[in-house]
């Protein structure tokens, strides 16, 4: 973990004493010292607040070493222009292990971010940045426990009959893109939207994914689509759906209550005629 060296970096890259630090974030100058030094770690809220003073997301101040980062991309000047401003670090990587931004309550677990039809576009662009993950409404769900989920309102005939167009689906953030189980809903948000789809993971023999709906009636609106896994920025997958679609029953449901009914109706004959 590179939380000790990530805050002294980044505490001297925004020209800051520790004291001044203290200051602005009001934690103890001590307690500052006591974490660059790796003698005492910040619990989940703390680390909250330096991801949000610095720009910098939580999976980057403890899994990446920012300056060698920096240093071998040459982004070390624009650092120095940005960092008066407060502004995010551009760190260069591919899929991340956890989400660039989570939110949590008050006990510090993760809440449910919703990013409803509207906000599609924005999150986008915005998945990683604080200020917009902020707008976006959050709530718990008991139940869904020891995993980051996100929830997304489905826009479209193209996944019908199974998840219809309004319904929500809740997604459970999956780590690792290997994981991607063929034929499951995921929710994967890739450089070209926000896709409610049901995948094929073929990464190991043709470096694909592949994206179907499961729509009949409008299958010639939605093709299936291939995704290169470096367009990949975040993949959910399908844990739970709700819906406020009561819809009548298909015909073959009537047929089938119908039948079920005239075999009770048999039954009680025969056991008159006995």
């Amino acid at each position: 973990m590179y939380l000790a060296t990530n805050l002294k970096f980044l505490r001297k890259k925004s020209g800051k004493t520790q004291d001044a630090l203290s200051s602005a974030v009001n934690i103890g100058r001590t307690t500052i010292a006591n974490y660059e030094a790796g003698i005492s770690e910040p619990n989940l809220d703390t680390l909250i607040i330096f991801s949000k003073f610095f720009g910098v997301s939580l999976d980057d101040m403890l899994s990446k070493n920012i300056e060698d980062i920096l240093k071998s991309t040459e982004k070390d000047v624009m650092l120095q222009a940005a960092f008066p401003k407060s502004s995010a670090i551009p760190i260069p990587g591919g899929y991340s292990n956890i989400p660039r931004i989570i939110t949590v309550d008050n006990s510090g677990n993760d809440n449910i971010v919703y990013v409803p039809v509207k906000a599609r576009a924005g999150y986008l662009s915005g998945y990683g940045d604080v200020e917009f993950m902020e707008t976006l409404p959050t709530f718990r769900l008991p139940g869904l426990n020891n995993a980051t989920y996100r929830m997304f309102e489905v826009d479209g005939p193209s996944m019908a009959p199974n998840v219809l167009h309004g319904d929500r689906i809740i997604g459970e953030w999956i780590d690792q893109l290997d994981k991607i189980r063929d034929n499951r809903v995921y929710v994967v948000v890739h450089t070209g939207g926000v896709a409610v789809k049901r995948v094929v993971n073929r990464l190991k023999e043709r470096g694909k994914i592949y994206l179907k709906s499961d729509t009949i009636a409008h299958r010639h609106e939605f093709p299936t689509l291939e995704i290169d896994p470096e367009d990949i920025k975040e993949v959910w997958y399908g844990r739970m759906k709700i819906s406020s679609d009561f819809s009548e029953p298909a015909e073959v449901y009537h047929r089938l209550a119908d039948l079920e009914m005239d075999v009770m109706e048999m039954k009680r004959s025969f056991s008159k005629d006995k």
